[in-house]
């Protein structure tokens, strides 16, 4: 075995600020009788014919655990990375080991400039993982709504803080994408005016990626814009909506094409148009406990109808 001699490091611990009791406590695996110290950890362990193995000045063997990271990162990207990503879990002893080898091995270069870790993302309130069988994967989420909405439900939560994913998270993301459409919708005939993500936007995500406080925000703009009739204003609003939203990738679609797109389970536009017809023949006929049906079958396949002037919508 190689080891890392963590006390000849004085920096050790400083990502996770333990102190040396507290590290050795939380040390993944018993004290080995090689080390020097409990808090030495392994560079380069011994291969046996059967696992993986590499020729070394130590013989046949394999990288430790964390060294394994420091050299795809160097290999990849160079000795210094801007942004280093990783869960909570991660902090210690994984990452506090990489900066030691990593700064170390490079007389004392920085290895990463900002570490970011981020949440755990919990399924009705138990963490997510293969061993409970609670994953939920991408390609069957689109099932039930749409990439935008998945996204919207994942950045509700600021992303160091632990993240509750339920189907009511999820359709509420897709009701709330749904009202930024609506305002987009309502805004269809007004030019949008320049292009530029508003400043409190701005600073929401600037403070580390705040993104509840943006999407806050963005909803605060939406509600002015549907209350505005200064087309000035809303074309201010309609621009700062548009840009925070490519910033975000959020509202990417055409706002009608968003509430036409439907699945494979859901009403056709035949249909739809069908139903609104037979709500408008019950309501003349003062048939309400019908049309009020109508409307409900229509709720429940994601189908909103407004009642305007000129006739549903």
């Amino acid at each position: 075995h190689v080891l890392f001699h963590v006390p000849a490091f004085d920096a050790y611990g400083a990502l996770s600020g333990r102190d040396r009791d507290a590290m050795i406590a939380g040390a993944r695996v018993e004290v080995a009788p090689y080390k020097k110290d409990p808090a030495d950890f392994v560079l380069w362990k011994p291969s046996t014919d059967d696992q993986p193995g590499w020729e070394s000045p130590w013989g046949r063997g394999r990288p430790g655990w964390h060294l394994e990271c420091s050299c795809m990162i160097e290999s990849l990207f160079g000795i210094t990375v801007d942004i280093h990503g990783g869960g909570h879990d991660l902090i210690f002893p994984h990452h506090e080991n990489e900066i030691a080898q990593s700064t170390c091995a490079h007389e004392g270069q920085t290895f990463a400039r900002f570490w970011v870790h981020n949440g755990f993302v919990n399924v009705d309130a138990e963490k997510m993982s293969k061993s409970l069988g609670n994953v939920q994967l991408v390609h069957d989420l689109l099932q039930q709504a749409p990439g935008e909405a998945i996204r919207l439900a994942l950045i509700s939560a600021q992303y160091r803080q632990p993240l509750d994913w339920t189907d009511d998270a999820l359709a509420a993301a897709r009701k709330r994408l749904d009202g930024f459409y609506g305002t987009l919708r309502r805004l269809a005939d007004v030019e949008a005016g320049p292009a530029e993500v508003p400043d409190p936007v701005m600073a929401a995500l600037l403070d580390d990626l705040n993104t509840p406080k943006a999407l806050a925000k963005l909803s605060a703009m939406a509600n002015a814009a549907n209350a505005s009739d200064d087309p000035a204003e809303q074309a201010r609003l309609k621009g700062g909506l548009l840009a925070a939203g490519a910033l975000m990738g959020l509202r990417q679609q055409d706002p009608e094409a968003s509430f036409t797109t439907t699945r494979s389970d859901s009403l056709g536009k035949d249909e739809i148009e069908d139903l609104l017809r037979a709500r408008e023949d019950a309501r003349k006929t003062r048939d309400f406990a019908r049309a009020d049906a109508i409307r409900q079958q229509l709720l429940d396949a994601r189908v909103v109808i407004e009642d305007t002037p000129d006739g549903p919508v």
